[in-house]
């Protein structure tokens, strides 16, 4: 049978159409499937990012509070440590005197105390000094920003002494003294025999 050229063109749209259908169907499609779970991925991929960045994070601000911890306890470790350590703590307070221009005349610790339910020890220093008004307050200054915990408790100032001779200047310097208490964590407050000394002049 002799078709027409009608007939043959319907035809031809008709293959046309299913060979469309078809490639839409095996090619396209599955395409569409594939570019779909790659956004899934992708989606899945950026979140694990976002959650490891977020993780990192904290780690990094973890690890600088614990840097800032650190230096935190170990400034409480140097005002208040585990023993009584009277012989630095002695050499830093002639220290402290000597460059605030103030003369140790006597430093005596006394025997520790149990305080705060047993959490720390009072160890008392009982010191003599004579110094000028200034120097004193410079003393008393450099006392407060020692790198021991230190708080004076008890400050007794009395006028310059009055001179030996007539012909020798009335001094100016004050007599002082003081109590002022140093402290150690814990119960742990053994006096060495050695750091009850009496500390010198420079």
């Amino acid at each position: 049978m002799k078709l027409t050229s009608l007939q043959k063109m319907i035809i031809v749209g008709a293959l046309i159409v299913v060979a469309a259908a078809l490639v839409v169907a095996f090619v396209i499609m599955p395409m569409f499937t594939t570019l779909a779970d790659l956004q899934t991925q992708r989606t899945a991929a950026e979140a694990r990012t976002t959650a490891a960045t977020d993780v990192l994070n904290t780690l990094r601000a973890a690890k600088g509070r614990a840097a800032v911890t650190e230096a935190e306890l170990l400034q409480i470790g140097t005002q208040m440590p585990d023993s009584p350590q009277l012989p630095s703590l002695i050499i830093e307070l002639q220290d402290i005197a000597n460059a605030s221009g103030v003369k140790v005349t006597s430093m005596a610790p006394g025997q520790p105390t149990p305080a705060g339910g047993g959490q720390y020890t009072e160890i008392s220093m009982s010191t003599q000094v004579t110094a000028e008004w200034d120097d004193l307050l410079d003393y008393l200054k450099r006392l407060d920003h020692s790198t021991r915990l230190l708080r004076v408790s008890n400050l007794t100032v009395n006028p310059p002494a009055s001179a030996a001779t007539t012909s020798t200047a009335a001094s100016t310097a004050l007599q002082v003294t003081m109590t002022m208490k140093a402290y150690v964590i814990g119960t742990n407050g053994v006096v060495s025999s050695a750091a009850t000394q009496t500390a010198g002049t420079p």
